[in-house]
């Protein structure tokens, strides 16, 4: 796996242990959920030397080389927008009215999809 590639992975493991820690902080832990998926969307493009720097970005591209051709389920990219709808509203609200539930959810969805990231790259071994 190439090192960027990993670092990135590294990094979305080390946020769902943050999310899990701060799951009495539902916008907290959503946050934290979302970032997770985000680092690990992002190893997964630079493991097809895709680089983006934006959200928006990111986004694009992992549904367009990544889920488009077949690589990463579609699952993963419709969870992936609604993670980042989620920690939008959790990130900007004065008063999010994000429930345990909805981060214990956010938690098990990025878990999901870091996961999934993680065996796309090791299967291509970059």
């Amino acid at each position: 796996m190439n090192p960027q590639a990993q670092q990135h992975l590294c990094r979305a493991r080390e946020l769902l242990e943050v999310a899990q820690h701060v799951l009495a902080y539902p916008a907290d832990s959503i946050s934290r959920s979302y970032y997770a998926v985000f680092h690990a969307a992002t190893g997964a493009l630079l493991g097809i030397d895709i680089d983006r720097s934006s959200h928006h970005g990111v986004w694009a591209a992992f549904g367009e080389f990544l889920v488009a051709p077949g690589l990463i389920d579609a699952q993963h990219h419709r969870s992936g927008l609604r993670l980042f709808r989620a920690r939008s509203r959790s990130d900007y609200l004065a008063i999010p009215e994000d429930t345990p539930e909805d981060a214990q959810q956010a938690l098990s969805a990025a878990r999901d999809f870091v996961a999934a990231c993680q065996v796309f790259l090791e299967t291509r071994g970059t």
